[in-house]
Parts: C-alpha cells; structure tokens; sequence
C-alpha cells in the first residue's frame, strides 16, 4: 500500500466558512479578558516592585521571601498572557484572510493506517510512515494559537481505508484546522432539517423537570437527615439550588426553530475531559464524526464504537451553540441527555 500523500489545494466551500465563523465567535471578548488578565498582573508585579524598594529594610525574611514569590509568579502570568496577545494580530488576520476567501485549504489524501491524540492539543493522523498534527475546531484556539487547546483523553477512527483531510493552514509554524474528513462511507449518512414540534419542546421540558425533581427529592433525603447530621443542611440547600438551576428551561430551545437530523455510520470517537470550575467534577465530552462531520453529543451510557450506526438530532442556537434532543446507537434505545 503505497504511503505517498497527495495534497491539493482548493477554495474553502460556503460550509468552511460557516464553521470557522463558528470557530471565530467570541474572539473580541477573549482579548479583552487577555488584556484585562495582562494588565492586573503588570500592575501586581509593578507595586510588589514599588514595595520592595521602598520597604526592603522593614521585610523580615518570611515576608521577604513571600513578596518574591507572588512578584515572581505574577510575572510569569505576565508574560504568559502577554505573549498570547503578541499573536492575536497574525491569528486573526490569518482567520480574516480565509473568511475573505484569500486562503485556500489543503486536500491531504492517503491510505490512514493510524490515529490517535496528537503530541500537542489536537489530533494526528498516520498514513503509513508519515504523520498529520491537525486543530480540532472548538477544542484548540483557532483566534490565537492553534497550537493551545484542549487534549483528547481518547481518540479512536475506522483506519486501513482510503481517507481525505480537509485542513486550513493558519500559521505556518502551526497545525491547520481541522474543517472536516472524508471516510468512504461518508457519503452514506443522511442529515435533515425540520421544524422543532411542540412534542419536541415537551420532551425536552419533561427532562429537564425530571432533573429538577431529582436533586428536589435529594436535597429532602438530606433536610431529613440534617435533623441528626446538622451539616448536611448545607448540602440540602446546595442539591435544591442545582435543581432549581438545571430544571429551568432551555435558552438554547427558546431561541431554535429548527432541529438537525444525522443518520449515519461513526467514524471517529473523539473524547475530552472537562473539569468544572471550582469542583473536583469531571465529566466527558463526546465527539462523534459521522458523514465526514464532527459532533459534540453529551449522553449518558454506552459511548458508540467506530463502525456502529447512529442517529441523533440536536438543535442549533446560534452563539447559545448546541444542545442534543436524542441519541441512539443502532438496536439499542434512545440515550439519556
């Protein structure tokens, strides 16, 4: 099986495009979080500075040692952030030049033999002898360094078949982006678009409110309790407060009219661990490819093999993104969301 690439490039489709606009939102926002982090931490290094100057004498050497340290990791902050902002202009003139339809992306075609997480943030790619490091959209930072983001925790494909990579290349000293891969079969799956039903709204209505009575009877088991374990009153409050929280109703259904349909064959499993803010929970993020598309499905059970049908729909809600109605692999039943 010969191991020689081809690479072509091509014009970036209307899809392209519509993703890396996706891939794009909230670019403004990030910066000025940057900006806001770079200079609360210039000004942290500059009076920890002014202090030491102008009290060297009255520091005992806990103290001294202290004021050092916190100068010395505010300043790495510092740069860190600093650097990130160095290259925001090359990213995002690099992402406006293939908006504007002045970069084309490259067609890599090979027989892939392997796959796997990439050695960086990203996913890679073997045909025979020869790897391809590739961004996936959403999960590394299209807007500043393709080369940051998030790692698969897992990542297993269909290989020992003829495939084609769709990457747009947006710094050269950089992995591309990711825009999408054709499998053999990825001309079989099968996409709809309808109109959301009030059935849909009630379904997804009756979920949410099911959650909400879950943590609901949890947190009466825990008031009952907390009437011989105090402390746990605590926790009765916090489980009525997270009920209260995930029982409301969907912004992302309010806003969508209209629901995607995917039938198809998986094959690519991406998988990412998210650590919550301020909690020691993890949970994992499902990315299913189907018909040469990746999708984000959060479930509960078994997660899909490459090679199993599947068939899912989600709605779409603009900058709110995306929130999965049902998924269910084939011969078993629909899956928790």
């Amino acid at each position: 099986m010969s191991d020689i690439l081809r690479i072509e490039h091509v014009p970036l489709t209307a899809a392209d495009m519509a993703l890396l606009r996706r891939c794009s939102r909230g670019k403004t926002l990030a910066a000025i979080a940057g900006l806001v982090m770079f200079l609360l931490l210039v000004a942290t290094v500059l009076v920890i500075a002014l202090l030491a100057w102008s009290e060297w004498r009255s520091l005992g050497g806990g103290d001294g040692v202290m004021v050092l340290l916190v100068g010395i990791g505010a300043g790495v902050g510092a740069i860190f952030f600093g650097r990130r902002l160095l290259r925001l202009p090359r990213a995002w003139g690099s992402v406006g030049r293939a908006l504007k339809g002045r970069a084309p992306k490259q067609i890599v075609s090979g027989h892939l033999t392997g796959f796997g997480p990439g050695q960086r943030p990203g996913l890679s790619y073997v045909f025979g002898g020869q790897r391809v490091d590739v961004a996936v959209p959403f999960w590394n930072e299209v807007t500043s360094d393709t080369r940051s983001g998030a790692r698969p925790v897992g990542a297993v494909a269909l290989t020992d078949l003829p495939v084609r990579l769709h990457v747009l290349p947006l710094q050269p000293d950089a992995p591309g982006l990711l825009l999408g891969v054709d499998y053999p079969m990825s001309g079989q799956a099968v996409t709809s678009l309808e109109a959301i039903s009030d059935a849909d709204r009630d379904q997804v209505r009756g979920e949410e409110l099911a959650v909400r009575k879950f943590f609901l009877w949890s947190a009466l088991a825990m008031l009952a309790v907390s009437l011989f374990v105090p402390p746990l009153i605590l926790l009765a409050a916090l489980l009525a407060l997270m009920g209260w929280v995930l029982g409301m109703r969907s912004p992302r259904l309010k806003r969508a009219r209209y629901k995607h349909g995917v039938r198809g064959v998986v094959e690519e499993v991406v998988t990412y661990r998210l650590h919550m803010p301020n909690s020691p929970t993890v949970s994992l993020a499902h990315n299913y490819r189907v018909g040469g598309v990746m999708y984000r499905i959060d479930h509960l059970g078994p997660v899909a093999t490459p090679g199993q049908r599947v068939e899912f729909e989600y709605v779409d809600a603009g900058p709110l993104g995306q929130r999965g109605l049902f998924f269910r692999i084939e011969d078993q039943p629909a899956m928790t969301l």
